[in-house]
């Protein structure tokens, strides 16, 4: 983001244009999405967007960090209190999953920027990554999990998730079925217990 606003109006100003983004983008693609279109939407003057932007690609980039840092939230949120690894990988996965259901339009421009802004795609997983190796070692030294490569652990967990999520949530819009959560839990419950 090129600005922050510092008033009240200046922030409801920019929340209308990263909204009104993150539908037009999620509903038309980034390269079908005009900054004329963002601004009507938005219901801001075109010249506000360059205020904080630079450029369409900025905007992009915006709404990864928000995805980003929201769906972080929302897991830490949700897992918090629970003591046992495994336990917290299981409900995580779900959680993770209840999220993407939730927010796919944050899901689709996120598709969007693994063609349009490869690097902040990269950015997300190397950012989630980072941050779970670290729980993943913790319960490694404890004797919770499976001691192997924490950081690529972290990745196959990310990588599983993100596989079903697209399968049944973005792709089809079913979800999981309870055997199906059920059989994921079996899964990662197997892959995880150390051995």
């Amino acid at each position: 983001m090129y600005r922050y606003p510092k008033t009240e109006k200046g922030k409801e100003s920019l929340n209308k244009i990263i909204t009104a983004s993150l539908d037009l983008i999620s509903e038309k693609g980034f390269l079908n999405t005009s900054i004329s279109d963002i601004t009507n939407k938005a219901g801001v003057a075109y010249g506000l967007f360059y205020f904080y932007f630079k450029s369409k690609h900025d905007i992009l980039d915006e709404l990864i960090r928000k995805f980003n840092t929201d769906m972080r939230y929302y897991l830490k949120v949700n897992t918090m209190g629970i003591q046992n690894r495994i336990e917290m990988e299981k409900e995580g996965l779900a959680k993770f999953l209840e999220w993407m259901s939730q927010n796919k339009k944050y899901y689709k421009v996120f598709v969007e920027a693994q063609v349009h802004r490869p690097e902040m795609y990269i950015w997300h997983f190397t950012k989630l990554a980072e941050r779970y190796k670290i729980g993943l070692k913790e319960a490694m030294d404890r004797g919770e999990i499976v001691k192997v490569d924490p950081e690529l652990l972290a990745y196959v967990l990310i990588g599983i998730g993100e596989m079903i999520g697209r399968r049944y949530i973005l792709w089809t819009n079913q979800g999981l079925n309870k055997k199906q959560y059920n059989d994921l839990a079996i899964l990662i419950e197997n892959m995880l217990r150390p051995k």
